[in-house]
């Protein structure tokens, strides 16, 4: 007896170490109705739907919460007050339905989503079906939004950055002197019966101004940006047109612009999700357009380039850059060495040296053009009479040499013939 109350008090011991937790249970709605009261589903609560529900007023997911639509299960919001307000997760699973079957056109009575920090999920084989006369306002993340049916409208808020400015503090960028470029944005979202749009005609679009702002932007309907530099000298030397924007944290793709002659900075997108656009580099390297090279220029030498500058040159991003070395009459016997940021170069058959592409570190790349900022250097160079005055040098100490070769081998044969006479 005293072993098993042992024994039993012992276990009782060991329950009472472990820790207990205590976990909400899914809340389930596996029946067929109509909700007419307002509900909120709660942060840790998670709603379990395989029945049929309509909706017919407003169900608030709260931040934290969750709305499962099982296979089989369906909510069907309808008439001017069905809506879902969710900040929550709410998943329509394979074969799950939502509906919102809106009455009235235009106006936040009819039945709509507010997607507000919410996502909403759309699994294979599932449907989320927004009828003709109903309305979603998106401001957080609807994914597999293209399994959903969309025949009313749907409006993706986007966040559109403000005006802002660039420090360029690269030391070898623009005569070796720092400058800010500041930059404004503008947007224009075009309406239906608008005339096709001018890229390059500032009017058209709507300045951000000084504070990021979010505008609405329909389901399908295309979104133009524009960053522009100041006007000036500061502007001219920067390409916007290489300027990356971002939504959603992805570089906007090639594709949604490549028709527009981008020289301006003008971006395009369709928004299928809320988003928040950004700059994605605004960094010297990728705006300069212009990079200013220094031919050295001295007694001795001097550069030139292949269109002829001396001193100094431009160069476009992307273009070649070719130039010679020429030699001062006193100095055109010299054997010059060229370097080009530190790494060595041949010249070609006559003469140039061609900078086609960024440097690296195993050499030059064949193509892409100047991306960076060149710096020449020529090594070797000297004077004709210096290099005679070497040349004789050599000469006088080439000849001393050769004496004491002599005069070794003539005591070499010497010593070797006190040997034999010893023999």
């Amino acid at each position: 007896m005293k072993k098993t109350l042992a024994i039993l008090l012992a276990c009782i011991m060991l329950f009472a170490c472990v820790p207990f937790t205590a976990s909400a249970a899914d809340v389930m709605w596996n029946q067929t109705g109509t909700k007419t009261a307002p509900e909120t589903v709660n942060a840790g609560t998670t709603v379990i739907v395989t029945g049929t529900y309509t909706i017919a007023t407003t169900l608030t997911v709260m931040e934290g919460a969750e709305i499962v639509v099982q296979d089989g299960g369906s909510l069907i919001f309808t008439g001017e007050t069905g809506r879902l307000i969710n900040s929550g997760t709410v998943t329509a699973k394979r074969n799950g339905t939502i509906t919102f079957n809106g009455i009235g056109t235009g106006n936040q009575g009819a039945t709509f989503v507010n997607n507000e920090k919410g996502v909403l999920i759309l699994d294979n084989g599932s449907l989320v079906s927004l009828s003709k006369n109903s309305q979603g306002f998106n401001y957080g993340n609807m994914k597999n939004i293209d399994r959903m049916d969309i025949k009313g409208t749907l409006t993706h808020q986007v966040q559109i950055p403000a005006s802002f400015s660039v420090n360029y503090s690269y030391v070898e960028t623009y005569n070796n002197q720092n400058f800010t470029t500041d930059y404004t944005v503008s947007y224009y979202i075009p309406k239906e019966g608008d005339a096709p749009l001018d890229y390059t005609e500032t009017s058209s679009y709507a300045p951000v101004g000084n504070a990021d702002i979010t505008v609405p932007v329909i389901h399908g309907q295309k979104l133009y940006v524009m960053i522009t530099p100041e006007e000036g000298l500061e502007g001219d030397w920067c390409d916007v047109g290489r300027m990356q924007l971002t939504a959603g944290g992805q570089n906007v793709a090639v594709t949604e612009h490549e028709q527009i002659p981008n020289d301006r900075g003008v971006f395009c997108i369709t928004p299928a999700n809320a988003l928040e656009l950004g700059v994605y580099s605004t960094s010297y390297k990728d705006l300069v357009k212009i990079f200013k090279i220094m031919l050295p220029n001295t007694e001795a030498y001097y550069v030139i380039s292949k269109d002829g500058d001396v001193d100094e040159a431009t160069v476009e991003y992307g273009k070649f850059f070719s130039f010679r070395v020429v030699l001062s009459p006193d100095y055109d016997k010299s054997e010059t060495y060229v370097y080009v940021n530190a790494f060595y170069m041949e010249p070609d058959e006559y003469g140039y040296y061609d900078v086609t592409g960024p440097i690296v570190d195993e050499g030059m790349a064949t193509a892409g053009g100047v991306q960076e900022d060149i710096e020449i250097q020529v090594m070797g160079v000297s004077s004709n009479e210096s290099q005679a005055m070497m040349g004789s040098l050599v000469g006088f100490i080439q000849q001393i040499i050769s004496v004491i070769e002599e005069m070794f081998s003539y005591f070499l044969g010497l010593f070797d013939g006190l040997g034999n006479l010893g023999a």
